[in-house]
């Protein structure tokens, strides 16, 4: 991918890492964190992604910041999945936006650099009740994100 991206902090918990927005609206805070669940398969992680409310210490994944930088705070994300997942080789990682156009946003940048994703990682969409390969133009409840085996 050749959008720029962020630099990446990452938190002495494995499992959260930060950056800033830079924009109109001044620097903010986005945190992206992965949480564990084993109880599904031991390599089951979800993603959250948002703006971190130093406020009431939560992210926030509801919140639109309008920044004018979302390719290049997407492109970060990227980037963080693919830190994560050099870390955590055998991770699933289920993606899904806090809203359906959040999810159609994902969409649409996974469709957007598909050749290159494509290379590394095999990425699987929900559509009723199944799963099934990434394909352009099907919509999607929500991802499942793990690296190629080769």
């Amino acid at each position: 991918m050749e959008q720029e991206k962020y630099d990446i902090q990452k938190e002495e918990d494995r499992f959260v890492y930060w950056f800033f927005s830079e924009g109109p609206k001044g620097k903010i805070l986005k945190r992206v964190q992965f949480q564990h669940m084993p109880e599904l398969n031991r390599n089951a992680f979800n993603l959250t992604f948002g703006d971190w409310d130093e406020s009431t210490g939560r992210l926030n994944d509801r919140v639109v910041s309008n920044n004018g930088d979302h390719l290049t705070v997407l492109r970060t994300v990227a980037e963080v999945v693919h830190e994560f997942i050099n870390l955590w080789p055998d991770a699933i990682i289920q993606v899904q936006g806090s809203t359906p156009s959040r999810t159609r946003l994902y969409q649409i940048s996974i469709a957007s650099f598909w050749g290159e994703i494509s290379r590394d990682f095999e990425i699987w969409g929900e559509v009723g009740e199944g799963w099934n390969p990434f394909r352009k133009g099907v919509n999607y409840k929500r991802f499942l994100i793990f690296k190629k085996i080769r």
